[in-house]
């Protein structure tokens, strides 16, 4: 499977799943200087990306105060931080303020647990509190993030992306979603 980048969009706010973080974990706020734990965890977590110590300064540098409202840390009880999230925007994508999922991780200790929709939950209501839509970034090779993004309500930005199409037509040849059954039989895909 070819590695594309996609855009999925969520049109409104409504109806956000929650899902109530399981024993033994929590979730907190960013705290002002946590820019390396941010980096220990996606740094771990990911396989595709070089994850460099500069990167969370250039992703969030346009307002590293907001960090503290829009940015969480999954910990477990002794403390640990094994995964982030953040609430982003852009506020002029399209000529419309747009909120953002923007970096998900899980440390991979932890992953295939289920722990990433508390933390779905928790930024999909931050969004809510300023934002009437949101989006994210994601790649076709990230199979259980995709499914994760669908069952929150999010669907393919086919606006955005040249190869979207064939991009979705492959993820749907290895991920049966409803989401993506519509879209074959609306001959989307």
């Amino acid at each position: 499977m070819k590695n594309y980048s996609v855009r999925m969009i969520r049109e409104n706010m409504e109806n956000i799943p929650q899902f109530p973080v399981p024993k033994g974990f929590a979730i907190r706020n960013y705290r002002p200087g946590e820019g390396h734990i941010w980096t220990r965890i996606q740094r771990a977590a990911e396989p595709y990306i070089n994850i460099d110590d500069g990167l969370f300064f250039r992703e969030f540098k346009r307002d590293l105060l907001a960090m503290e409202d829009r940015s969480f840390f999954l910990t477990t009880d002794a403390g640990e931080e094994i995964g982030t999230i953040t609430a982003w925007w852009q506020p002029d994508m399209d000529g419309k303020n747009w909120g953002q999922i923007h970096w998900v991780a899980i440390h991979p200790d932890y992953q295939g647990r289920g722990l990433s929709k508390p933390m779905m939950s928790v930024a999909m209501t931050r969004l809510k509190r300023s934002h009437k839509r949101c989006f994210l970034d994601t790649s076709t090779v990230r199979i259980p993030a995709i499914k994760r993004y669908l069952d929150f309500g999010f669907t393919p930005d086919f606006s955005r992306e040249n190869n979207s199409r064939e991009a979705w037509t492959e993820v749907a040849s290895v991920l049966e979603h409803p989401v993506l059954a519509q879209l074959e039989s609306q001959k989307l895909l």
